[in-house]
């Protein structure tokens, strides 16, 4: 992208998504999408083992239970699987979705003790499981067999003592795409399981595959990109019955875009309804064929405002944390319970979008300390984590999102190590640069433009709306176009100034910065 520098030889009058391409360095290639372009699933790592095992276990229906994780990526990554060993004739499978508010990340005592009450030998876990060391320890001492899936950080002296494991960060996995979501690794098992076993993989897989990518929000290119787009470019064939009962609850679709938005609106959906016991609210929507389905519906839908209604006050909350905020990291300890464990990860992402510095939120839940580390792509949150792994009792995720558990009592040692971490490896940028994509002018912002722009969805990581520069400019002259989006910056109502603004729907730019003009 261009650096926010004057630079005379832009000229606003070429088409505007030639310019996006220049300045992203994409090509042609990296806009060509389709499924011929996966590479080979057999190129995972031990897929051969997985599929060999659970053939055994298919043919001679031997009870299985798939392990999940209830966030979006868990709980689609757990409905793909069920669902085709289901559409295979498997009869003896089921699901366990454990409940962050009960208990810690990964395998816990709650979910051993099902194990054990139902006897069963065989457990996959899906979008989670690397670092549950202990956790497969027990299970394997009663005599249990785990099949591990995910696609976090590989810790290779914390690796759980596994039947196999399935993922794409392992350091002997030549799979080249190694940003894939839970739910895409799953994807890529079934397809492999579907040409084995000569069995078709459903199409609704894809569109499931792409509601957990984006919720999870892995890197919008390469393989991602690939399995989204393939969604966007063939949604009419990706459609299951909960597909098409939410669309009839829904607004119309015309656009590419719009079935972008249904797909955001889907994973916010999905991301309410954890429940003890190993169900999901979700789950049982997804799979419920009878009249029970619109109740559960209706039950997600209000959980979901009242998160929506949630996360605007966590914001505001946080809004007065970060206001004449000093310093080159973040660190807040909730002790007064304002932010629910469930959405610290969203507040310390609000945060670093605000402040463009690494945060950690940290809380007391069920005897443990938990924390939600998020960061820009400046810093890796997990090398922090991991130098300071001593103090933790459990800790995974990715270079910009991770997290942990530890004893109460180690938050003082953990601090100081953490910030003696940051203090020798993090080194902001004294000015900060803003990039854009192009210049224009306001009458720019308008849907025949977004219109050709919509060959760059989906938008994410690594991918994101563009963003313009406009000079010379005032609010009157912007919001005669566009709306200005609550989440970013407000424009003063008189004078004239250069404003950076993220385009984020035909009708919405978020203003990222305003230079006032010195003469005003």
């Amino acid at each position: 992208m261009k650096q926010d520098e004057p630079n005379s030889n832009i000229n606003i009058s070429n088409d505007l998504l030639n310019q996006i391409i220049k300045s992203r360095n994409l090509t042609s290639l990296n806009l060509q999408t389709n499924l011929e372009m996966l590479p080979d699933e057999k190129l995972f790592a031990n897929i051969d083992k997985v599929e060999n095992r659970m053939r055994i276990a298919l043919f001679e229906n031997e009870p299985m239970v798939i392990f999940g994780h209830d966030d979006p990526d868990g709980i689609t990554s757990t409905y793909i699987l069920y669902n085709f060993l289901n559409s295979c004739g498997y009869q003896k499978h089921c699901y366990y979705i454990p409940n962050r508010n009960l208990e810690p990340h990964g395998i816990q005592d709650g979910f051993i003790e099902f194990v054990r009450q139902n006897d069963y030998r065989l457990i996959v876990t899906v979008d989670n499981g690397i670092v549950s060391k202990e956790g497969v320890k027990n299970l394997n001492a009663m005599g249990c067999e785990v099949i591990i899936t995910d696609h976090h950080i590989v810790q290779p002296d914390m690796l759980p003592p596994a039947f196999t494991i399935m993922n794409p960060q392992l350091p002997e996995c030549p799979y080249p795409f190694k940003q894939l979501a839970g739910v895409g690794v799953v994807l890529m098992l079934i397809r492999y399981l579907g040409q084995l076993w000569n069995h078709p993989v459903e199409p609704a897989s894809y569109f499931w595959t792409a509601v957990g990518s984006i919720a999870d929000k892995v890197p919008m290119i390469g393989l991602n990109r690939i399995l989204v787009r393939y969604v966007l470019e063939h949604f009419d064939e990706v459609q299951d019955e909960t597909v098409t009962f939410l669309l009839r609850n829904y607004n119309r679709i015309n656009t590419m875009s719009d079935i972008f938005s249904f797909l955001q609106y889907t994973s916010h959906l999905i991301a309410n309804g954890r429940e003890p016991n190993g169900q999901h609210t979700a789950m049982r929507f997804i799979l419920q064929l009878s009249d029970a389905k619109a109740r559960l519906f209706e039950d997600l839908e209000s959980q979901k405002n009242k998160w929506e209604s949630e996360l605007n006050r966590i914001f505001k909350f946080m809004d007065t944390l970060a206001t004449d905020f000093v310093g080159n990291w973040f660190v807040y300890y909730d002790d007064e319970d304002v932010i629910p464990y469930t959405l610290l990860g969203t507040a310390a992402t609000y945060v670093v979008s605000k402040l463009h510095i690494p945060a950690i939120i940290l809380k007391y839940n069920n005897g443990v300390t938990v924390c939600e580390g998020r960061c820009g792509e400046d810093f890796n949150i997990m090398d922090a984590f991991t130098h300071c792994k001593k103090h933790l009792a459990q800790f995974g995720g990715h270079p910009r999102a991770a997290g942990f558990t530890m004893k109460p009592e180690h938050y003082d040692a953990f601090l100081e190590c953490f910030n003696s971490f940051l203090q020798k490896n993090y080194h902001p940028s004294k000015q900060e640069i803003l990039s854009y994509d192009a210049e224009v002018c306001p009458k720019d912002l308008n849907w025949d433009n977004w219109k050709k722009l919509e060959i760059l969805l989906p938008w994410g990581q690594l991918n994101p709306e563009p963003s313009f520069l406009i000079r010379n400019t005032s609010r009157v002259e912007i919001t005669r176009y566009v709306s200005l989006d609550n989440s970013g910056m407000d424009l003063p109502n008189k004078g004239k100034g250069d404003a950076l603004v993220m385009w984020k729907a035909p009708n919405l730019v978020k203003v990222l910065s305003w230079q006032q003009k010195i003469d005003e």
